[in-house]
């Protein structure tokens, strides 16, 4: 491979400066130095020619033969007979220059005598001067084809890691233990440390352990002794917090591989990092673990709904057309609770949204007989699930004995916020019905409300089957975060208001 350009340049001017003082002493010095001279010159790495004033070749060294007609060194011979056309045209202004006392460098591609095209650097300079007489000129071609090449592939090659930083979603660094600090950053330092690569680099040790989580520092710790002890080229991932600037810990997937070791211990020098966000993936691993959780706690939960049901529905003496039909009933409303919760991811829902789906299967024909107001409640899942159960009980008696059993009784629903949004307060009035009497023994419905909602709402009911219709009302306290007025109280027939 060609030196560099500029080692070039520093030996021209070395082996001008030697020339112009072999020459001013050759005629003092005896025959011996005239042949280091031309050994010298013979073992250059690159072409060297002496042109006199008469434009004849003094001497060519064997490095400049591509370029040559003649065999080296050409001596005596004229510029057309020893050099090649090509060169010969790019010299001919140049060497005129120099026999006038001016010097020429230039960098050019030039097809040499075998056809093939090569990058040279070509020098041309008086041959004397100062107090030494200009003589001629002296030529130096070197050939950086290689040289070119290899600026071209690392230029390349740097083009290329900028276009993958650029589009991959890693931040990518080296990182100096001995020195404590990142020697190198690209990629996305700042969407994933919150820091851009200008502030990463500059920062010292004391900051790189600020802003891992104390609780993960020992882990990288660890991942660097492992990287010692295994051979270069593995590739070890930790997953660790990051604090950004504004304070908030984001979790970090890190990939590291030895990228230097220390020449004498053999410990990792440094190491080359891809890091990329997965604050999002590992947030919503938790979710997932949790909604497991409660997934199996609602499993538990509903399986133990629907033993109560069974068991208070498949009573003896009950006809089975009955009892498979109020079964079905009640598992279907325990169903269009668990829709309504299911909408809502089981974080809740509101109190609106139960009233409609729960009332639903008894609006049909009786829109006008059914009314109910009051303001939009956000419900826990466990609350809500037992007042769908409680709603769908008391319409269900309404239907069979109660203000639904005919055709001009009625159901007012109505709902209203307390103290402050702390107490949320439900009354179920039915008129017009068939006359009301308090029933010998409780079933499941009154075992549901005055039971169930005590246990799901921490409530108290108070059912009161008076002559002119059944009136349930539930007082249920409620916190004040869960409590949101959506919409101001309105009285509306039917259950979609």
């Amino acid at each position: 491979m060609s030196p560099p350009a500029e080692d070039l340049e520093a030996e021209a001017a070395r082996l001008r400066a030697r020339v112009a003082e072999l020459e001013a002493d050759l005629a003092a010095k005896p025959p011996i130095d005239r042949i280091s001279l031309y050994r010298m010159a013979n073992a250059a790495p690159w072409g060297v020619m002496a042109i006199n004033a008469e434009r004849r070749l003094d001497y060519a060294n064997p490095a400049l033969q591509p370029w040559l007609i003649a065999p080296a060194p050409a001596m005596g011979l004229s510029e057309a007979e020893a050099i090649g056309p090509a060169l010969r045209d790019v010299l001919a202004a140049p060497v005129a220059e120099a026999l006038e006392g001016r010097e020429f460098a230039a960098e050019i591609s030039l097809r040499d005598m075998t056809g093939q095209v090569r990058d040279l650097r070509v020098q041309v300079f008086p041959r004397g001067g100062g107090g030494v007489p200009v003589t001629g000129a002296i030529v130096s071609v070197y050939d950086i084809t290689e040289t070119q090449a290899l600026d071209r592939s690392v230029r390349e090659n740097e083009a290329r890691l900028n276009h993958i930083n650029a589009v991959t979603p890693t931040a990518n660094y080296i990182f100096d233990y001995a020195e404590g600090r990142v020697a190198w950053a690209a990629g996305m330092m700042e969407a994933v440390y919150g820091y851009g690569a200008e502030h990463m680099q500059r920062s010292d040790r004391a900051f790189f352990r600020g802003i891992i989580h104390p609780e993960d520092l020992s882990r990288v710790i660890q991942r660097v002794a492992a990287l010692s002890r295994r051979p270069d080229g593995s590739v070890m991932e930790i997953e660790l917090r990051v604090r950004h600037p504004d304070g908030e810990y984001r979790w970090i997937l890190d990939r590291g591989a030895v990228f230097e070791r220390d020449a004498a211990t053999g410990r990792v020098a440094k190491t080359l990092n891809a890091t990329i966000d997965i604050d999002e993936r590992k947030r919503a691993e938790e979710r997932r673990i949790l909604l497991i959780n409660e997934l199996n706690h609602r499993v538990k939960n509903t399986l133990a709904t629907v033993q109560s049901i069974a068991r208070q529905t498949l009573r003896p003496g009950r006809p089975p057309e009955q009892t498979i039909d109020l079964f079905t009933a009640r598992l279907v409303a325990l169903s269009a609770a668990h829709n309504v919760l299911t909408r809502e991811n089981w974080e809740g829902a509101g109190l609106r949204a139960i009233v409609d789906d729960s009332l639903a299967p008894f609006a049909s024909g009786a829109e006008a007989r059914i009314g109910a107001s009051g303001p939009d409640v956000r419900l826990t899942a466990r609350a809500a699930l037992g007042l769908a159960m409680a709603l769908h009980e008391l319409a269900t008696n309404a239907t069979k004995y109660g203000g639904l059993s005919n055709d001009v009784g009625r159901v007012d629903l109505a709902w209203r916020l307390a103290n402050d949004g702390r107490r949320l307060e439900i009354e179920w009035r039915e008129r017009n019905g068939p006359e009301v009497s308090t029933p010998l023994r409780g079933g499941f419905g009154t075992r549901l409300l005055t039971q169930g909602l005590r246990a799901e709402l921490d409530a108290t009911v108070d059912l009161d089957f008076a002559a002119d219709g059944v009136v349930c009302r539930i007082v249920a306290p409620l916190d004040p975060p869960d409590a949101e007025w959506t919409t101001p109280p309105t009285a509306t027939a039917g259950t979609n208001p």
